[in-house]
């Protein structure tokens, strides 16, 4: 197990960081993002992950991570002062995978015997959901959508123009998605989809129409970044609509939380990433074991008061696949173990945010 530690750090946090690294049997160095960069190459036959501090730029060293193929699935964990919303939501929005806050030797002890033990077999790696069409003259946007398709598991191809649109789709079987920015030349997106759904033979290939400058108000959910709103999208195309088995829709919601294990009295930190009225899935390296009667609080959809809720792990997304879905935990909820009045806002910050999502389409 290889982790590096990016960014400045107090000695206390670097005896923390150490410390953990022993009892875990894995190999921490301090190091330069681009010395970091270099060294997760090297020891690619290994678990490995990036620790960042809370005053480095995490955007920067998640970008410059993600440019390698190589690293696509490197964990990125921000170790973070307080564990508020605001935090939580900055650092999965700059495209990390956990947060922990500084000083949790348990915490970090924790997520490198995970890493340790979670090595993902060759078919979780190499597992690709499809090839995703790219339609984009903004080079920038372009390389963040690409990027972010490539890590949930899509070959990518890029067009630039209309022409490309049709020659890359032409009875193309293995094209899966397309995604196009509405400015996209000459005639806009809806065009550029139109054309590529009928050179590929396929009129209901899944698209998604992205605004040229990534606005807050873009479908499907207002409350992510574009990474976050497109790695949902991504998510749905890449699970199929037959392999859902959820009795109410699963709609993205990202807020922080705690969760534990029934009885416990210390929790970990985490963010949802998706919620139904049965269940949700908590991004965490932290992941309980499948089976786990959880405890978990947090803030209901479209509330503030913080709510107590029980259920059970019932699946795991081990760190190292490749996939739409972040790693984490899906838990679903167990209602009659929960406070009554608990279980009913749960339920009905889930319909308010559905309805909000709706009328947004």
């Amino acid at each position: 197990m290889y982790a590096a530690a990016v960014g400045s750090w107090t000695p206390t946090d670097e005896k923390c960081l150490l410390t953990a690294a022993s009892h875990a049997s894995a190999r921490l160095d301090f190091a330069s993002l681009d010395d970091a960069a270099r060294r997760m190459e090297e020891h690619a036959e290994e678990p490995r992950c990036v620790f960042v501090s809370h005053d480095a730029n995490l955007q920067a060293v998640v970008g410059k991570l993600r440019e390698r193929a190589s690293l696509l699935t490197v964990p990125v964990i921000a170790v973070v002062p307080h564990p508020t919303e605001q935090i939580y939501r900055s650092v999965f929005a700059s495209g990390a995978d956990d947060a922990l806050v500084s000083g949790d030797r348990g915490g970090i002890t924790r997520r490198l015997a995970n890493l340790h033990g979670a090595i993902p077999t060759p078919q979780q790696v190499t597992r690709r959901a499809g090839l995703a069409l790219v339609c984009s003259e903004d080079i920038g946007l372009r390389r963040t959508l690409g990027k972010t398709l490539r890590r949930a598991g899509f070959d990518v191809n890029y067009a630039t123009e209309s022409r490309d649109v049709v020659e890359l789709a032409t009875d193309n079987e293995s094209l899966s998605l397309v995604v196009a920015t509405e400015d996209f030349p000459p005639l806009g997106a809806e065009n550029a989809i139109d054309s590529a759904r009928t050179a590929a033979h396929k009129p209901a290939l899944p698209a998604l129409v992205v605004p040229a400058e990534g606005n807050n108000s873009w479908k499907p959910s207002g409350d992510l970044p574009v990474e976050g709103k497109l790695l949902a999208f991504a998510e749905d195309v890449a699970r199929g609509s037959g392999t859902d088995l959820r009795a109410s829709r699963r709609v993205p919601f990202g807020t922080i939380c705690a969760f534990r294990s029934a009885g416990a009295l210390l929790s970990t930190y985490g963010q949802t990433h998706n919620i139904s009225r049965e269940g949700l899935f908590v991004r965490t390296l932290d992941a309980p074991p499948r089976g786990t009667e959880i405890w978990f609080e947090m803030r209901a959809p479209e509330s503030q008061p913080i709510i107590h809720m029980r259920g059970r792990v019932i699946w795991r997304r081990e760190p190292g696949a490749v996939g739409a879905t972040p790693f984490g935990f899906g838990l679903r909820v167990s209602p009659e173990a929960c406070p009554p009045a608990d279980a009913k806002q749960f339920v009905a910050g889930y319909d308010a945010l559905l309805a909000r999502l709706t009328a947004l389409s």
